[in-house]
């Protein structure tokens, strides 16, 4: 199953005891489905507990009796379920818009009387959730959107969103208008506020195991520079030491630095610190690197003047 149908199943089994509250869950759920009129109420899931969570709440809460059809669909080699949800009989709408829609001039807005507590809002965003709302495995990226047929109540949703604190963006696809939130951090404070505390978690999780992850590639990367300018080095310092044995200019060269030129050549891969513990007595890093310098000078001394043997 989907991250997206756990969260939502997650979502439908939380217990809702306030009254109001119900209300507004069920309200989010059937204004955000696929047609809200007051002639007729239709939504299409295909998740199964959300529908049957409408259901109930019609009857616990009105006494309506929705109407449930199910097909469906081969995916791949298996199948998937669509459920549709109707209200149709005119009392039982009746019933329902004289909460829903009080106004007559009614164009589907978020109704304000449906919220009597500061929780209600809450529930009624996590109705809009469970019906119109996707949201993106976090292992391939951070997106939730609600996808609504009514451009006038997309609208109302992004306004309410941002006086809750949030950053919704709006777009418009084919026939759809969506509502979406594409930083993690908003998709976390979305679900919390909902109550999908568990998908804020795994979302939070698996951004952290990224940041790791990234922050060990860099590392290795990083490392793996340094290594190839390190032994990159190494040779051209080996080049210039075999040069000046080749031109008989080695044993020229002071004691200490023969000792440090022919450490560098049996360590190329040595770090400085590396090749001034291999000295006896140890030696430090900078004076290592004194002696290299040392002989890097020999070498174009050699070079300019070859006849003299310098």
């Amino acid at each position: 199953m989907s991250f997206c149908q756990d969260t939502k199943n997650d979502l439908c089994a939380l217990v809702c005891k306030s009254k109001c509250c119900k209300k507004a869950l069920l309200y989010g759920m059937l204004l955000s489905g696929n047609v809200f009129l007051p002639e007729k109420i239709r939504l299409v899931t295909e998740n199964e507990k959300t529908v049957h969570l409408i259901l109930h709440l019609l009857k616990e809460l009105y006494g309506v009796q929705g109407n449930l059809y199910i097909s469906e669909k081969k995916a791949g080699e298996g199948k998937i379920s669509s459920y549709k949800l109707t209200v149709s009989a005119r009392e039982d709408l009746k019933t329902l818009f004289a909460d829903y829609a009080p106004e007559k001039d009614w164009e589907g807005a978020v109704c304000p009387t449906m919220f009597h507590c500061e929780e209600c809002f809450k529930l009624f965003l996590r109705g809009a959730f469970l019906t119109a709302g996707t949201i993106t495995d976090p292992n391939a990226g951070y997106r939730l959107e609600l996808i609504f047929e009514n451009a006038y109540l997309a609208s109302t949703i992004v306004e309410l969103l941002e006086k809750y604190g949030l950053s919704p963006k709006y777009a418009r696809r084919k026939t759809s208008h969506v509502v979406y939130i594409k930083e993690s951090e908003n998709v976390e404070d979305f679900l919390t506020s909902i109550g999908a505390s568990s998908a804020a978690l795994t979302i939070m999780e698996v951004k952290i195991m990224k940041d790791i992850r990234n922050a060990q590639n860099r590392r290795s990367n990083c490392d793996a520079a340094n290594i190839y300018k390190m032994t990159g080095k190494a040779q051209e310092q080996i080049r210039m030491i075999r040069a000046l044995r080749e031109a008989g200019t080695f044993d020229l060269m002071g004691k200490e630095l023969q000792i440090t030129a022919e450490l560098r050549e049996e360590h190329p891969e040595s770090s400085l610190i590396e090749l001034a513990e291999l000295h006896d007595p140890p030696i430090t890093k900078s004076g290592v690197n004194h002696r290299l310098k040392k002989i890097a000078e020999h070498y174009e001394k050699m070079k300019k003047k070859p006849e003299e043997g310098t």
